[in-house]
């Protein structure tokens, strides 16, 4: 008997967590503990208590603005399920794809998650010789062409935070001065893209601008990436078509 009370009360506590998260939807994608639970009929500190424990895990984030609650990335790192309905990829993937079969290197899409930069999306490179990344792999927002795009275009509170968490080192080439990087950040911000070399990896080469939104927000950063002996050669070339892709994908998002 007892088993059964306790299988119960974790059923229904699942449930309200399920039905919590259904809330949530592309016409209402922001929700306040009241509307919440008003809409499930619960307590206030019960659903408090349900969201903050969705936000520890990474299931929902908290604005800092409007104090409101949405959708985190976790859901996306469940599975390909939710990861292949996200419009982003759904709208960069083919653009990408073309990208690498004409530039011969690996193209990537990344955004940020907290503190971090995470990889959504790739297309590798078929040569036999390339630069990869796992999909789902968070990595520093310091080092590399793709995180440092992302970086360079979050508010400056952020950067400062980032910065206060500590600068790995990977390579002699990692910026981890705290004055140099923001000088860098504002180059990379003033002239909309970032060409890095050896920072991340030695031999390595990343060439990446960002992708916005309708509303003219970064939303991710589109990169090239491989060897530097082969994209040294031909860096405009190959920025100028990383650029024309990620202005495209922006376009189909309702960017301008």
């Amino acid at each position: 008997m007892e088993n059964n009370v306790k299988k119960t009360a974790v059923l229904e506590t699942g449930d309200r967590i399920l039905r919590l998260l259904e809330c949530f939807t592309a016409d209402k994608p922001e929700w306040g503990v009241t509307e919440l639970s008003e809409q499930l009929g619960l307590y206030k500190s019960v659903v408090h208590r349900m969201l903050v424990t969705l936000e520890h895990r990474g299931f929902v984030s908290k604005s800092p603005v409007t104090q409101k609650y949405s959708l985190g990335i976790k859901l996306f790192e469940l599975g390909t399920i939710v990861a292949n309905r996200m419009s982003l990829r759904t709208v960069a993937k083919p653009i990408m794809e073309d990208l690498c079969a004409s530039t011969g290197e690996t193209v990537m899409l990344m955004i940020v998650d907290g503190l971090e930069g995470i990889c959504i999306e790739k297309v590798e490179s078929p040569q036999s010789v390339r630069y990869t990344s796992p999909l789902g792999k968070r990595v520093s927002l310091h080092a590399g062409a793709t995180t440092k795009i992302l970086l360079a275009n979050l508010s400056p509170d952020k950067i400062n935070k980032i910065i206060s968490s500590g600068l790995q080192k990977y390579t002699e080439y990692t910026i981890v001065d705290p004055s140099e990087l923001l000088d860098h950040l504002q180059t990379i911000r003033e002239q909309g893209y970032c060409i890095s070399s050896n920072d991340f990896s030695l031999g390595g080469m990343g060439i990446a601008v960002p992708i916005r939104d309708h509303t003219g927000e970064v939303i991710a950063g589109l990169s090239i990436s491989g060897l530097e002996f082969r994209m040294s050669k031909i860096t405009d070339q190959l920025l100028q078509q990383c650029q024309n892709a990620a202005e495209l994908i922006s376009n189909r998002l309702g960017g301008v």
